[in-house]
This record gives structure tokens, C-alpha cells and sequence, in this order.
């Protein structure tokens, strides 16, 4: 049950009415039907859209009681951020610690970094208490997790050997400092020292991806069966996967699609078998026959290997932005994973003392910073206005969508941004509504119609 100071909140209390009168027009409720179907007087849904009544929680239960909707979709998101942004200080992080024991004996210490409720961020600074004096995955010293859902974008100071678990197949890989590695989910992995003199801990950078929020919560209804079901598996042909998902749904058949595609039923056979891959024009012609944009016919892999992509700092790509004579960064290429396109990862020196038309840049992904190393180290951002602070070594930053942000000073920042759930289906149906309907699927008070009539 949400605190009664959260729903009090003048921001919060305008989203709910918004999601409330959204609600009632997609069930194409007018007021007085509202009312009768949450049992309120007369008169009182109008008063709690437009602001004059405060929506309560019974309100909410009523609503999800009497409509098909869930209580989360009436629920809006909370603004954690101060002018867009959230700063973790190192002694925050510091105050956070704690020892995970495996097998009775420490093994790692914790420490949070920023998060926000925005964004699907879960990241951990995590320095490795287990020191071995081998390199192989089958040390009983080492101490193995299950693997979790979320995916992990791990970066390494020191000397840490990372191990990895997959079909079975125990490996270890040694790391230093830069190396980073991309991992999938579930998959077993651990953490330890070569060198109990030297620091080793890792930034566990995990997030959710596309894989928590809705469709977990849909898949946890429609079962086990149906998660099996509905995966398209690498280990067989994408493609016919694909086009035969989209046969049952559009209820066509093989002969029917041949014949809208113009193609010879053999082919179209033989694609969805596997048997075959269709150039780019034959690619048009199912599109077009099955009425979806060519993007739903290219499969989405993954380069992963047993699970992981490494990336080590010796042979990583690096370059600056802004042009060598007014160089605004030192970019440096983190691992990553096409199965990920709008993540990115990235080990980032800034190189100029004050911020410039260059420094400036601003993403539709939401965005972490760790500050890995600081001398003069500043970030600068716009949010109704300009800002400005001083980062420290061990501080970390989380910016939203769309904020426009400058890192100066000498110093090195690990930055990884993620996509949110303004993705890029989202983004087209924005770009295709009606004028001015961007404005109103945001905050929408109004009834669908007129009373008055036109």
C-alpha cells in the first residue's frame, strides 16, 4: 500500500488523475458512469481529475476492482531525481557496505551505488575477500552463485579472476584493470583475488534490460509452458521462427503468403523450414505480404560467447570526440552486445577545462556514472537552468532521458547507458499520432468528447 504522503504530493496526485481519466476514456466511462462504478457520490470522479478532491487509495481499489485493469497501471512512477539527476557521494556508498559470507567464510563486500526508481539500474561496487594462487575454475576455494536475471555489465579494477559457468562448462578468465565483460542472464559466475596486497573489486553494473517490468509480471501468468514457447531460440533457424510466429497470428497460411509476397509457394516452404535465407528484396516481399515493416523479419542475435563478451582495455577501441584539435572526450569501448543495441558502455576521460558546444550531449537512454578517477572533476547539466558540481573518486551519478549533460576537469568516468520503456516501437506510435497527441498521452485530463457536443 503506497505512503499517504506519495499519493499526497501535488506532481503524483496530477499523474494519477491522468492515469484515472486515461482509464475511464479507454473504457469509455463519462463521469457519472465512473462514479457509479467506483460507488462514489455524484459528482466526485470530476472533482478528483481536476484536482479538487485528493485520489486515495481506496479510490485506486475501487477502480482496479470494477475495470479489467491492474492497480499498478494506475499507479504512476516516482520522480526520485533533484533537477533530472540523482548523486550517490562515495561516503554514501561507503555507509552502505557490507560482507556476504559463502561457505561461512567472507567472501565479498557490498556497496550500493546510485540508483533511481526511473530507471532499471541495480549496480554494486563489489571488492573481492577470496584470494587464490591459481587461475582454475574448479579452485574449492571459489564460491559459485546460480546466476540471476538481470543482466551485468562488469568492469574490473585489479587483479580479478572472473569465472563462468555455461551448459555446464566451468571457465576462468584472469582480468585487470578496464577489462570489462558482458554476461546473459542466469548464468552461474564468481568473483576472486590473485594478489591479496593489491585492491581487486569489480562495479557489477546490472540492469533489467527488456527482460523485467511487464512482460515478467505476463509471462509469470501465462506460465513456464508459454516462456518456452514464445522464446525464439538461437540453436534454430531466427527467421522461420519468425515469419511461422507471424503465420498463426495473422491466421494465414504458407500458400496465402506465397501468393501475397508473389512468390513461389516452394520458397516461402523452404524459408520456413530453415532452409533457406532470403535476400533483401525477397525480405520486402514478405513484409509487404504480411503487412509488417521489414524490422519484424531481421533477427536479433546475440555475439556472446558461452554466455559472456569480453572486452579487455589492451585491445579495446578508443577514439575523441569532438575532432583532435578541440577534443571534448577520450572514449574508450566497453563490452557490449548487439542482442543489446541501445546499451552502451564506456571508459571516458574528459579533456577540457570547461564545458563547450562539444562536451555537451544528451541521449534518450538513461544514464549511470561512476567517477573512476577525479582531479577537478565536474559535471555540468541543464534542467531548467544550468548546474553544476564537483565529483570525487568513488561518487556516482544517475541522469534521465533527454538531459543534456557535460563532464569537464581530468578525470575518468565509467558510464553505461540503457535503454528505458520508451522504446523504439513507442517512439514511431509517438511520432504517427495525430497533432498534438504526444502532449496528451502524457497528461491527459480531459473526456474523450464534448458534452456540450460540436
Amino acid at each position: 500500500m503506497p505512503d499517504a504522503d506519495m499519493l499526497g504530493d501535488h506532481a503524483v496526485q496530477m499523474r494519477l488523475a491522468a492515469l484515472l481519466r486515461s482509464t475511464a476514456n479507454d473504457l469509455k466511462r463519462p463521469d457519472e458512469y465512473a462514479d457509479t462504478d467506483l460507488g462514489l457520490p455524484p459528482g466526485t470522479f470530476a472533482r478528483l481529475i481536476n484536482g479538487t478532491e485528493p485520489i486515495t487509495w481506496p479510490v485506486l481499489v475501487a477502480a482496479a476492482t470494477a475495470w479489467p485493469v491492474n492497480l499498478r497501471d494506475l499507479l504512476p512512477l516516482q520522480d526520485d531525481t533533484d533537477r533530472d539527476v540523482r548523486i550517490f557521494r562515495a561516503a554514501e556508498s561507503a555507509a552502505s557496505s557490507r560482507i556476504l559470507d559463502r561457505a561461512g567464510r567472507p567472501y565479498y563486500e557490498y556497496r550500493d551505488t546510485v540508483m533511481s526508481r526511473l530507471g532499471s539500474f541495480r549496480p554494486e561496487w563489489i571488492r573481492m575477500l577470496c584470494t587464490v594462487a591459481d587461475n582454475e575454475p574448479g579452485n574449492p576455494a571459489v564460491q559459485w552463485n546460480r546466476g540471476h536475471l538481470l543482466y551485468q555489465l562488469t568492469y574490473v579494477v585489479g587483479p580479478v579472476n572472473y569465472y563462468y559457468s555455461w551448459d555446464g562448462t566451468r571457465r576462468c578468465i584472469p582480468m585487470r584493470t578496464g577489462d570489462s565483460v558482458f554476461g546473459l542472464p542466469y548464468a552461474p559466475h564468481s568473483f576472486t583475488s590473485r594478489d591479496a596486497d593489491e585492491p581487486a573489486y569489480i562495479l557489477a553494473l546490472t540492469y533489467g534490460g527488456d527482460l523485467t517490468g511487464d512482460p515478467q509480471r505476463e509471462l509469470a501468468v501465462l506460465g513456464e509452458q508459454a516462456a518456452h514457447d514464445l522464446a525464439y531460440h538461437p540453436d534454430g533457424h531466427l527467421l522461420a521462427q519468425q515469419l511461422t510466429s507471424l503465420l498463426h497470428a495473422k491466421l494465414l497460411s504458407p500458400a496465402e503468403l506465397a501468393d501475397r509476397a508473389g512468390l513461389d509457394p516452394r520458397r516461402v516452404e523452404a524459408l520456413l523450414f530453415g532452409k533457406v535465407s532470403p535476400p533483401p528484396t525477397e525480405l520486402a516481399q514478405l513484409a509487404a505480404g504480411l503487412r509488417v515493416n521489414v524490422r519484424e523479419l531481421m533477427p536479433v542475435t546475440s555475439a556472446t560467447t558461452q554466455g559472456i563478451s569480453v572486452q579487455f582495455a589492451a585491445d579495446a577501441r578508443r577514439w575523441r570526440t569532438g575532432g583532435d584539435d578541440a577534443a571534448a572526450y577520450e572514449v574508450t569501448e566497453l563490452a557490449g552486445d548487439p542482442l543489446h543495441p541501445h546499451t552502451t558502455a564506456v571508459d571516458v576521460r574528459p579533456l577540457l577545462p570547461e564545458p563547450n558546444d562539444a562536451a555537451w550531449t544528451r541521449t534518450y537512454q538513461h544514464q549511470y556514472v561512476y567517477v573512476l578517477e577525479a582531479d577537478g572533476t565536474r559535471m555540468s547539466w541543464d534542467s531548467g537552468g544550468r548546474h553544476q558540481v564537483e565529483l570525487q573518486v568513488g561518487d556516482s551519478v544517475y541522469l534521465k532521458p533527454q538531459v543534456p549533460v557535460a563532464f569537464t576537469g581530468n578525470g575518468r568516468l565509467l558510464i553505461l547507458r540503457i535503454g528505458g520503456a520508451v522504446r523504439a516501437d513507442v517512439r514511431f506510435a509517438l511520432g504517427h499520432m495525430a497533432s498534438g497527441g504526444q502532449d496528451r498521452y502524457v497528461r491527459d485530463t480531459q473526456l474523450w468528447y464534448s458534452n456540450e457536443g460540436k
